[in-house]
């Protein structure tokens, strides 16, 4: 992985982000558990191999059920500076937000909200300015599970939402929202409401927090 620029804190090296990852460590720390009890339960006859085997699947479960969430926002490709909110310091200057696309390099973002646009010649995501131009800002991911990346782009506008809180420019969320009814299908456009995605946990916390 490249090297995020000098002075810039990616989103998994947080504190933020460090309940994630002691809650990762806490799900793949019961499922290998539990998996390997089964395994060896069966390899010496304490446990039937049907059981052993049903219980190697409710393992596999529990970490895809509970620990995929928190590896998906551990891996949000985000990156911060020293002045940004999601640092626990008071600001001393400009906040900066930078986002590592699929090429592995970081840039950092502009004044827009960005959402996630297939890309119909590669395959996977691009990133696109929320505005009326549509600008591509870079291809995000090659991943099509879209579910899992529309989570990290919500942590992405909500640091960007902070980063113009910090820098007191305006918030060009609401303008765009209003241009809802003026859309010509050039582009699908899907509002996430908080009740139909949402990033739980400690990170909703700081969001209602702010």
């Amino acid at each position: 992985m490249m090297e995020a620029p000098k002075g810039l804190i990616p989103f998994s090296k947080l504190d933020l982000c460090r309940p994630y990852h002691n809650l990762l460590r806490t799900i793949t720390s019961i499922s290998l558990g539990l998996t390997i009890i089964g395994v060896i339960g069966s390899f010496v006859g304490v446990i039937n191999w049907v059981i052993a085997l049903i219980i190697i699947v409710i393992s596999t479960a529990i970490f895809l059920l509970f620990g995929k969430d928190a590896l998906t926002l551990i891996k949000t490709p985000l990156g911060v500076n020293m002045n940004h909110p999601f640092i626990d310091d008071e600001p001393i200057g400009k906040a900066l937000v930078y986002v590592q696309f699929s090429d592995k390099q970081w840039l950092e973002m502009g004044k827009h909200r960005v959402r996630l646009v297939n890309d119909e010649l590669i395959g996977g995501y691009n990133l696109v300015e929320d505005h009326e131009d549509y600008k591509t800002i870079g291809h995000f991911s090659n991943s099509k599970k879209k579910t899992q990346l529309m989570k990290q782009v919500i942590i992405i506008n909500q640091a960007l939402s902070l980063r113009d809180v910090v820098n007191g420019d305006d918030d060009p969320i609401d303008d765009a929202r209003e241009r809802e009814n003026m859309d010509y299908g050039l582009l699908e456009r899907e509002w996430l409401e908080e009740e139909e995605l949402s990033v739980d946990g400690p990170l909703a916390k700081f969001i209602n927090k702010e």
